[in-house]
């Protein structure tokens, strides 16, 4: 059976402008149960506030994808530099290191995002950052895969070719159900699945979720789960990873 993990319990860390809930400890939120889910080590919904800008930081040995739900975030890695719009997902594959600088250019809108924090397969290999535009069509009831790989080359597999190539055998989508619909969660067997709600009310079998509550499955298989939403559209996201 899936194990239910409410919104609640999850860590807000507020600073400077910037508020993020985080599902796995980070920070100040220390909970040594919420180390992490497999090689899922961060996952944070993130609101930046207009005209703030993030800490500089170092990454080494890390995948951080970063999709901008909504508003403008800019981007410098010291070489290059860039601004993601709402829609975009940027990977930023940190292999054996690479400094990042982020804030909101924006002096009247802030941006809200999902972080994801994933541990490659292969370590300290040449940093690569890529990003891509995703529709929202793509998402409308149905699962949308921002990033996925193989278990042999830790690319992109060829049945998601606009996904984002993670160097681990994993995937991670989105999907907004209409109400009243549903899609099916596809939780195979071996495999780890964590299901959050970014929006809306939804059910998944006797489980009622809101925006915030997740549900995982830990190898166990259950083709049969399937989530519905409530009387509003509903915005879910989906990480499938390696046992």
């Amino acid at each position: 059976m899936p194990v239910l993990f409410p919104a609640h319990t999850r860590g807000r860390l507020a600073q400077a402008g910037i508020d993020s809930v985080h599902s796995f400890s980070s920070g100040s939120f220390v909970d040594r149960s919420r180390m992490g889910f497999g090689a899922l080590r961060v996952l944070a919904e993130e609101c930046i506030g207009a005209g703030v800008a993030l800490p500089a930081q170092r990454r080494a040995n890390m995948q951080v994808l970063t999709w901008v739900r909504c508003g403008v975030l800019a981007w410098s890695d010291g070489t290059a530099s860039g601004e993601l719009h709402g829609g975009c997902a940027q990977l930023l594959d940190a292999g054996h290191g690479i400094d990042h600088v982020e804030h909101n250019p924006s002096a009247e809108h802030p941006v809200d995002m999902v972080r994801l924090w994933l541990q490659p397969a292969v370590l300290n290999t040449t940093p690569r950052k890529l990003e891509a535009w995703f529709d929202r069509t793509g998402r409308d009831g149905r699962w949308q895969v921002l990033a996925a790989g193989d278990a042999d080359s830790g690319d992109a597999d060829n049945a998601d070719p606009d996904a984002l190539p993670l160097r681990l055998d994993a995937r991670i989508s989105v999907a907004r159900v209409p109400p009243g619909e549903g899609v099916a969660i596809d939780v195979k067997p071996g495999r780890k699945v964590w299901l959050q709600v970014l929006h809306g009310n939804v059910a998944i079998g006797e489980h009622a979720l809101a925006a915030g509550d997740a549900l995982a499955w830990d190898r166990e298989e259950d083709p049969q789960a399937e989530v519905t939403a409530a009387e509003r559209p509903a915005d879910l996201l989906r990480v499938e990873l390696p046992a």
